[in-house]
């Protein structure tokens, strides 16, 4: 047959107290209660401190920044109105991980290339991603562009800044790579503007 305690016999700890047995419920209470917390604290971290770069990028997502007069999920009528047609156009490739249809669309003259996307194979495709290069004149909604200097980029990104997606002197992601804005340098001035997700 099978017993269990369900209170603390007086024969087997005649010498407590009330006052003892009560003073050693609070400690139990008290330490329980405190590990609960600290479990809870853990959780906390893990999950908004310690989370995927793709979780944490929620929060600081400058991607839906406009772009001179492009900007990130424009339809591909409005990117023509601004550009005029592409000198080129990739090939419409799948993309497992997202399960869209890219295609890049080339814009030399202006220094620009356009990932279009869209959920269907020949369906109607939007910006997925814009990179800028040295012949690119347009500026970011915090007027960074082509030629501004690391110093300005940090004084207007500061609060988006990545440090551990980031290498001093060479790359600057505002946001995550995961959806944001990515500056490249050489002799401390921008040399390329990557706006959207670099990585899935």
């Amino acid at each position: 047959m099978e017993h269990r305690l369900t209170s603390i016999p007086r024969l087997i700890i005649p010498e407590y107290g009330r006052t003892a047995l009560a003073s050693a419920a609070r400690v139990w209470f008290t330490q329980t209660t405190m590990k609960t917390l600290g479990l809870l604290l853990s959780a906390f971290f893990l999950l908004h401190l310690g989370a995927s770069p793709a979780l944490r990028a929620q929060d600081s997502d400058v991607s839906g920044e406009p772009f001179g007069k492009l900007a990130l999920e424009q339809t591909a009528a409005t990117v023509l109105q601004h550009l005029g047609e592409p000198k080129s156009k990739g090939e419409n490739v799948l993309m497992e991980a997202t399960g869209e249809w890219v295609q890049e669309w080339r814009f030399p003259a202006s220094g620009l290339t356009i990932m279009m996307a869209s959920t269907q194979e020949n369906g109607a495709k939007t910006v997925w991603s814009i990179t800028a290069d040295k012949k690119c004149h347009l500026a970011t909604a915090r007027g960074i562009r082509i030629g501004s200097t690391e110093a300005e980029v940090m004084k207007a990104y500061t609060k988006e800044y990545q440090k551990e997606e980031s290498e001093t002197g060479k790359t600057f992601v505002a946001g995550s790579i995961y959806g944001g804005v990515i500056f490249g340098f050489k002799k401390g001035k921008v040399t390329q503007i990557f706006i959207g997700a670099a990585a899935e």
